[in-house]
């Protein structure tokens, strides 16, 4: 369709095709015929432009309150002027949903703000181009959609005494025996990273391995609560199961609607904290109840609190500060783009 530029050059040769009525040919020659090839021009350019494919790199995850990324790259033999849009829905925020500029191969960067835990997506993508003269404009529509699991803030727990009471309840007092350096793999505690060999290398972080240790078991986690003390319960579960990961604990977690089987390792904290993402109110009905090792409870009226073997303390005494995430916010994105090569032309 035509730009307001290609209106105003549209009308400005019909004008010349009036006056030319009333003066002669010369005022059609010299204004109708360039308006005229400058119109046909534009539109066989933009007809013949073939309809660029697009990648979209986003996270697959993040933490509450982390900034990340969007990428979007469009595979063009020419470079086009004009304008990407892009939608972000649920716990997402852009930083600008729309750029104006030369749609080349180069990717063009969204900033996403990752307001609060939950699950949201990034898509679909528009791309509004004109031709060299600006007269006209063509829409692509790419139906597209990226999810982005969004972590509950993660605190660090700093009570010393009740820490400590915690620990020897569980029996995660201790530390394995050491086994062996390794490079660093997203997901690994920073508590574990041996930075003395880390400073001697300029590639990666080196952390320490420990042996397995049977008699150590396993902790069930269980969280529920009330409505409107979901976050809040997320949160407070987030930070104790990666309290007890980061101590090399295998954690098992029981939701109202979800369970994951107990685990170590990054895969496993990714499962754990993506489940606290889509946590909503409820409470565990008996029958998946079992006998958990940690309760968190959210309930209507109390503060949330931790209870551990018939001790109960409220999360507020056991949070500090937000702690480093031992899964960095953008993960996931090498190799993991989205493509779209089919779509809506208008």
């Amino acid at each position: 369709m035509l730009t307001r530029r290609g209106w105003a050059v549209a009308a400005v040769a019909a004008v010349a095709v009036a006056m030319a009525g009333w003066f002669g040919a010369r005022s059609l020659n010299g204004v109708v015929a360039p308006a005229a090839v400058a119109l046909a021009a534009g539109y066989v350019q933009l007809r013949r432009t073939p309809r660029p494919d697009l990648r979209v790199e986003a996270p697959e995850y993040g933490f509450a309150g982390d900034a990340a990324e969007v990428a979007v790259a469009f595979d063009t033999e020419t470079p086009l002027a004009g304008a990407v849009e892009l939608t972000a829905r649920g716990p997402l925020a852009l930083a600008g949903d729309s750029v104006e500029t030369t749609v080349t191969d180069e990717p063009i960067a969204f900033g996403l703000e990752l307001s609060e835990r939950g699950v949201g997506a990034v898509g679909p993508v528009e791309l509004r181009v004109e031709d060299v003269f600006g007269l006209w404009t063509a829409t692509h529509r790419y139906s597209i959609r990226r999810d982005v699991t969004v972590f509950p803030r993660r605190r660090r727990l700093t009570d010393a005494n009740e820490l400590a009471a915690l620990d020897r309840t569980l029996g995660i007092d201790g530390r394995d025996r050491f086994d062996q350096l390794r490079e660093y793999e997203r997901g690994d505690s920073l508590r574990d990273v041996h930075w003395k060999t880390s400073a001697k290398r300029t590639d990666d972080l080196v952390v320490m391995e420990y042996e397995a240790d049977d008699r150590r078991g396993r902790i069930e986690l269980l969280a529920e609560a009330d409505p409107g003390r979901a976050d809040e319960t997320a949160e407070a579960a987030a930070s104790v199961a990666g309290y007890l990961l980061d101590a090399g604990v295998a954690v098992g977690l029981t939701l109202p609607s979800d369970r994951i089987e107990p685990g170590t390792g990054p895969a496993h904290r990714i499962a754990v904290y993506a489940a606290l993402a889509r946590l909503s109110a409820g409470t565990v009905v008996d029958s998946r109840r079992g006998n958990p090792d940690v309760a968190v409870e959210g309930f209507e009226g109390e503060a949330v609190r931790v209870a551990a073997a018939g001790r109960s303390v409220e999360f507020a005494r056991l949070a500090g500060p937000p702690a480093e995430p031992a899964v960095s916010p953008g993960s996931e994105r090498s190799g993991r783009a989205a493509v779209a090569d089919g779509g809506e032309r208008r």
